[in-house]
């Protein structure tokens, strides 16, 4: 996390709230914005159940309010009267909301306060959220931030209600400390990760970061490192990324993996908090991502800033990442046999992936905190027209 150029003049108290602490695009991002907030001299709470990031939401010094707001089930309608007795006595500036049940559990316990004694609420779309009045709660915030140019065309288009003048893009950021260009794993790490997988020793590591699921382009990986193997009998694929174990999906994977022949030539991690030695260590990064697209798609810019090749989709965030840093890893959506291509042209020829500031967790977080600024000043400028 880069240092604060300085303290600022107002601080807040700004909550972060979300489903669970688990790792994924959007949890961290809330758990980034806690970090930079502190680090900035705010006060900072997290609402959310609990997850492998909760560790770092005390390290950094905020209050972690470990309530279960994204479990769908009727008894968490419970956490609306306790969120609003909290907002009561500790008066936050702020409450910022990254899912939709954690987002109508604060809506409705705000409504619930006279509204002389209501933080402002930001929302993030991160997301091509399916059109309902479910849904719509994350346009109802003071502001709304979406988090790529294409999640702000869809939602715009599909709520078109939402007033664009409340509508900020805001890209996810990635640490250019933690994602240093030319980064290499340490020997030690090397040596743990080898002792655990042995049988990625001496290969050409192509990575499809991401959780398991069925819109990540598992089955399409799992069929490009079958063809590619054909011409690099040395590929090995790893798919890094947490899903249930015993899963349907993961049953399916690995039997997809048997039935091509590659049993042997693919390894799953499980979920890590390493990604970055992972991406450093592979040839190439790959991002997949079918229908719905990836709304922003961090891991391409965190890849590349390593200096790591990416190939990945041409649609949704993923494409504006790689018109501004790598425009030759971009592949028509669906395009198979261009996507097998490419691989074997970077393979044959790696890309040179230049030094950039694009995309940086710097400018990210400063965008947030001025989307919170004017969320205040707008409320301001409101109750002394009122008055």
């Amino acid at each position: 996390m880069t240092e604060p150029a300085s303290r600022p003049a107002e601080p807040l108290h700004i909550v972060q709230a979300l489903a669970a602490l688990s790792i994924g695009g959007s949890e961290l991002v809330a758990v980034e914005l806690a970090e930079y907030a502190r680090a900035q001299g705010h006060r900072v709470s997290v609402v959310a159940g609990g997850g492998p990031l909760a560790q770092r939401v005390g390290d950094c010094g905020a209050q972690l309010l470990d309530w279960p707001v994204g479990r769908k089930r009727f008894s968490t309608l419970a956490y609306i009267g306790r969120f609003r007795r909290w907002l009561e006595h500790e008066r936050p500036d702020v409450v910022h909301v990254h899912s939709r049940l954690p987002a109508w559990i604060c809506y409705l316990a705000i409504n619930k306060l006279p509204r002389d004694q209501r933080p402002v609420l930001v929302t993030s779309v991160h997301g091509y959220y399916s059109v309902s009045p479910y849904s719509a709660i994350m346009t109802r915030g003071d502001r709304v931030i979406a988090v790529s140019e294409p999640v702000r065309g869809y939602t715009l288009r599909h709520y078109p209600q939402l007033d664009a003048k409340k509508l900020d893009t805001v890209h996810g950021g990635v640490s250019l400390e933690s994602f240093a260009y030319g980064y290499a794993p340490s020997s030690s790490w090397l040596e743990a990760a080898y002792l655990e997988f042995p049988q990625l020793r001496g290969r050409r590591l192509l990575c499809l970061p991401g959780r398991l699921s069925r819109y990540k382009g598992h089955s399409d990986f799992l069929q490009l490192v079958a063809r590619v193997r054909d011409e690099y009998p040395d590929v090995h694929g790893l798919v890094v990324g947490e899903g249930r174990s015993g899963s349907r999906l993961a049953r399916q994977l690995h039997a997809q993996a048997s039935a091509l022949g590659i049993a042997d030539h693919i390894t799953f991690t499980g979920g890590r908090t390493d990604m970055a030695e992972w991406m450093a260590l592979s040839e190439l990064v790959f991002s997949l991502c079918s229908d719905p697209p990836e709304a922003f798609g961090r891991t391409v810019p965190e890849a590349l800033h390593l200096g790591t090749p990416v190939i990945g989709w041409n649609h949704g965030g993923v494409s504006e990442v790689l018109a501004e840093m790598l425009p030759s890893g971009a592949v028509a959506p669906g395009d198979h046999a261009a996507l097998l291509r490419k691989t074997l042209d970077f393979l044959q020829a790696p890309p040179v992936v230049p030094r950039s500031t694009a995309f940086g967790l710097q400018q990210s977080m400063e965008a947030t905190m001025a989307v919170y600024r004017r969320a205040l000043e707008a409320r301001r400028s409101s109750t002394r027209t009122r008055c």
